[in-house]
């Protein structure tokens, strides 16, 4: 927890008495106290351990009904929302108060960043140089482990606006009892409402929770950063006074476009997720223009309105008879007003015209033909509010032209994705259908290659005669026809980039080329080059395919005509890295080793072929999955792989932590923007002069820690046993998290068969996180006698200084005690035995291994905020645990009469309440 850790316990006790308050009120008294008694229990458990006194609480756990277990998992569950929220809030008002009493910033800012770049002699030129370069690009999936309904964020997020007004009151007065109480009202109402999902999930509901976060966040924070920066510019460097800031914040979406393993998405579902995004964003607009219609009142009887102002009046001749029909004269002295209302007018149709799939002729009559139509109106009135009124043509009016500029009508570009398969089952079903091309599975590598250069650079969209085409290659090209004729709708914005999982050879990104011919999405131009519409990006995610990247990419850049394309694109190559499965696959060391080799080669392949890369991260929320630090991580990038172009995925509890409110949305942006501009400076980002020695060190440390990973998880017999019964992990298909299911296949779960997220989620919800740190004792253990070595990276290597952090923060989360009870559920003993021995063995090396690397006694001891935080958290975690391990047995029993026992609620109930509210707790758990 932050240093001055009494206020924040101060009003964390506030909000709990409130909650202790509303739980006694609408579930009994009997309830509080039960929850109370398990509390303090466990907080005694923690300071004094004593086995007979932890045997009482589990033995009161087991006493308990599944209805009255429901009522004290909801306790602890809305607790730990209370206690998260008040401590973003408290770190929120720390960085306040830092900002107004002392005009220092903290590290990350734009700020601190900019005097950073001073003091390393950045000269103005070249801070231009790095902002115009900037391009920004979080990427929202549709992956929640947090699995918040969009009501239980609303209430939260009315608490936070009741916990920010009680930070500005004084104690005692009749607006802080006021807000006492109205923080109290919307805490029995939260009690009151139900927290967890009734049903599974549809695309739908998590397109919806995604555009959640614009309303209520990033519509304020984006205009908010854009401020911010320029701000500090100009403190900083006050030469770039007149600098015209460029648009350098995107926004992607994979919700209702990523179709991998999920059956759910369909063309028509990417059709609703486009048409949404647009609503969203043009009702937006509509809400900021209405606010500078009541700014804008100036009058062309006292001030000079440009000529141009009335001039773009009289273009919209038809439209101001429509608007002002009712009242001619309306706002005729007040010409500013009279555009802006023609303007609303025209975003109106616009919308129309966009939700009826472009159907809707008299809307198209009035509807603007592009964001840059509606740009250039804007720009326009800013220009002649600059002449008379200059603080207002660099307020909302500013603002606005901004957020256009950022989200265009299409809000979040949508990104594509589909396993490589997937494509190769699809053209070998149009090979089939065609006499004249050959069985496209019996072909070479080499040979596909050849076939499908051919076919792209014929002219003209190819032509299917057969009628047989199965449903597959039926949906991946109405997929296609959708894209083109959205693209024509919405903006040539609408769709980022169309992302191939598990690439793994060159003719995979060809196969996705000759699809889009089929709705002219990619094609020979009258000069012979072959161009697409969207840029193909190969995902590498396994190890292996990590590693062979110097030998896809350069065969893929070999092709001709492969590189027309990309000169036609800016000759930028994006290319996406998977955090998940490679780690999944090696473990942690040996995916954080080979993604940091992989970028090297990636610049290099760009530097050898003349060409730009923009890297993908594709990371998770905890730190097995490339979680942690935003600012950290993005800083870190081995130097000369940023070239100012980042873009990476914001996915499960981290969309919550991030961006549930506005001051917390700016920081967030904040801090990865200025990691972007680190990364990408040559001052920043200067090579350690042992950089070779260092990295020779830690491929060994990969080699060692992906031997015991994989001695664990594929060399182990019965491992994938031990983990099905030891964690929740198949119980987690109950909870209403996703659209997507949990497992690629049904039956006991494989390395192969368990995605990423809930393979992360169990062991995390066990409290083992063995996918954050197993394999790292013994590979810091290999290279014990490299030890001064390693402490000289830490202090010289940020990527390596990084890492390490990182993997101590998730390492602390591991709590082996519990780890030991959930083990108990494996029926397997000998089994139990030897999993828990390597487990428990790994566990004492690593943080003895940690400990010793960072010169320290007690794990987290030089970030004492966080050390404090957790350890709170884990005396209301470990009820939880316990709470949850009965539901488990319960859950898994065979004799039906043994869970009749306790059936006063169906126990699935209160067990799917307990991954929640451990999620909560936990913070970053997929």
């Amino acid at each position: 927890m932050p240093s001055n850790d009494n206020i924040l316990r101060s009003r964390v006790r506030l909000l709990g008495s409130f909650l202790g308050e509303a739980i006694a009120r609408q579930s009994g008294q009997e309830t509080v106290e039960t929850i109370e008694v398990l509390r303090k229990g466990f907080i005694q458990e923690r300071r004094s351990p004593d086995p007979k006194n932890k045997q009482k609480l589990i033995e009161l756990i087991a006493s308990l009904d599944n209805k009255t277990l429901q009522n004290v998992i909801r306790g602890f569950s809305i607790y730990f929302f209370l206690a998260n929220l008040t401590e973003e809030n408290f770190l929120q008002q720390e960085r306040r108060t830092l900002k107004q009493n002392s005009y220092h910033y903290w590290e990350g800012s734009f700020r601190h960043t900019l005097l950073e770049c001073k003091e390393r002699n950045i000269e103005a030129d070249q801070i231009k140089e790095l902002i115009d370069q900037l391009k920004f690009i979080p990427v929202f999936t549709a992956h929640p482990t947090e699995a918040r309904r969009r009501t239980t964020m609303n209430i939260l997020q009315n608490i936070y606006a009741h916990s920010n007004t009680l930070n500005e009151l004084p104690e005692g007065s009749l607006a802080y009892e006021e807000a006492k109480q109205k923080t109290a009202e919307a805490i029995d109402l939260l009690w009151s409402s139900d927290e967890v999902r009734t049903r599974k999930p549809l695309v739908f509901d998590e397109i919806n929770n995604g555009l959640h976060y614009f309303n209520a966040s990033l519509f304020k924070a984006i205009p908010q950063v854009y401020r911010n920066i320029t701000n500090a510019i100009v403190d900083i460097y006050p030469e770039l006074s007149d600098y015209p800031l460029p648009a350098f914040l995107r926004f992607g979406s994979w919700i209702g476009g990523d179709r991998d393993g999920n059956p759910f998405v369909t063309h028509e579902t990417t059709e609703m997720a486009v048409l949404m995004h647009a609503n969203t964003v043009l009702r937006h607009y509509r809400v900021v223009l209405k606010k500078l219609r009541r700014e804008l009142i100036h009058s062309d009887t006292i001030v000079d309105i440009s000529p141009e102002i009335y001039q773009r009046i009289e273009d919209y001749r038809d439209l101001d008879q429509k608007v002002f029909y009712y009242n001619p004269e309306d706002y005729n002295h007040e010409p500013y007003r009279r555009l802006l209302s023609l303007i609303l007018e025209k975003i109106s149709a616009t919308n129309q015209y966009i939700q009826s799939r472009g159907e809707d002729l008299e809307a198209a009559a009035y509807a603007y033909a592009s964001p840059e139509a509606l740009l250039d109106d804007l720009r326009l009135i800013r220009q002649s509010v600059s002449i008379h009124d200059e603080a207002h043509s660099k307020g909302l009016l500013l603002d606005m032209i901004r957020l256009v500029k950022t989200c265009g009508f299409h809000l979040a570009s949508l990104d594509i994705r589909q396993d490589s398969a997937y494509h190769g089952e699809v053209i070998a079903d149009i090979f089939d259908s065609a006499s004249n091309l050959p069985d496209y599975r019996n072909l070479s590598e080499e040979e596909r290659q050849q076939w499908l250069t051919r076919l792209l650079q014929q002219p003209g969209t190819p032509l299917i005669y057969s009628d047989n085409l199965s449903d597959q290659t039926r949906e991946q090209l109405a997929l296609m026809h959708s894209i083109a004729k959205l693209r024509k709708l919405v903006g040539e914005d609408t769709f980022g980039s169309y992302i191939i999982s598990m690439t793994n050879n060159a003719s995979q990104l060809l196969e996705v080329l000759l699809l889009m011919r089929f709705a002219g999405l990619s094609g020979v131009d009258e000069e012979g080059n072959l161009f697409a519409a969207l840029p193909v990006a190969p995902l590498f995610e396994t190890i292996d395919d990590l590693k062979n990247i110097d030998h896809i990419m350069p065969a893929v850049l070999d092709n001709p005509l492969y590189r027309q394309l990309l000169q036609g694109s800016d000759n930028i190559q994006e290319i996406m890295l998977g955090y998940s499965d490679s780690s999944k696959d090696g473990g942690i060391i040996t995916s954080a080793w080979q993604l940091y080799s992989a970028q090297q080669t990636i610049t290099e392949i760009a530097k050898k072929y003349g060409i730009q890369t923009r890297l993908f991260h594709g990371r998770g929320g905890s730190v097995s999955r490339g979680g942690g630090s935003t600012h950290q991580a993005i800083a870190a990038q081995p130097a000369g792989t940023l070239n100012g172009q980042i873009k990476f995925t914001e996915q499960g509890e981290v969309l919550y932590a991030k961006y549930a409110n506005p001051d917390t949305a700016v920081f967030e942006l904040t801090m990865g923007i200025t990691g972007a501009l680190k990364a990408s400076s040559s001052r920043f980002v200067e090579q350690p002069k042992q950089l070779s020695s260092y990295e020779s060190l830690f491929a060994r440390l990969a080699e060692a820690g992906e031997q015991q990973y994989r001695a664990l998880t594929d060399n182990t017999e019965g491992f994938y046993e031990f983990y099905s019964q030891a964690t929740p992990v198949q119980e987690i298909s109950l909870l209403n998290i996703g659209s997507r299911p949990a497992h690629r296949k049904k039956g006991l779960p494989s390395k192969s068969t368990i995605r990423a997220i809930p393979w992360v989620f169990g062991w995390s919800l066990a409290r083992f996180t063995l996918p954050a740190w197993y394999g790292v004792g013994s590979a810091l253990d290999s290279v014990k006698q490299d030890e001064a070595l390693m402490k000289e990276m830490n202090d010289n290597w940020p990527f390596f200084k990084a890492f390490i952090s990182n993997i101590e923060m998730a390492f602390t989360k591991s709590e082996m005690n519990i780890a030991r009870a959930y083990s108990q559920l494996c029926e397997d003993e000998t089994l139990r035995e030897t999993v828990m021995q390597a487990v428990i063995k790994e566990h004492e090396l690593t943080q003895s291994g940690l400990n010793s690397l960072l010169e320290q006694q007690s794990l987290l001891s030089g970030q004492q905020e966080l050390a404090n935080s957790l350890e709170w958290r884990n005396a209301y975690l470990d009820p939880m645990n316990y709470i949850q391990i009965e539901l488990l047995k319960r859950l898994r029993r065979s004799d039906k009469a043994q869970q009749e026992a306790h059936n006063s609620l169906d126990v699935e109930d209160p067990l799917i309440r307990s991954i929640n509210a451990l999620a909560a707790g936990l913070r970053n758990t997929g």
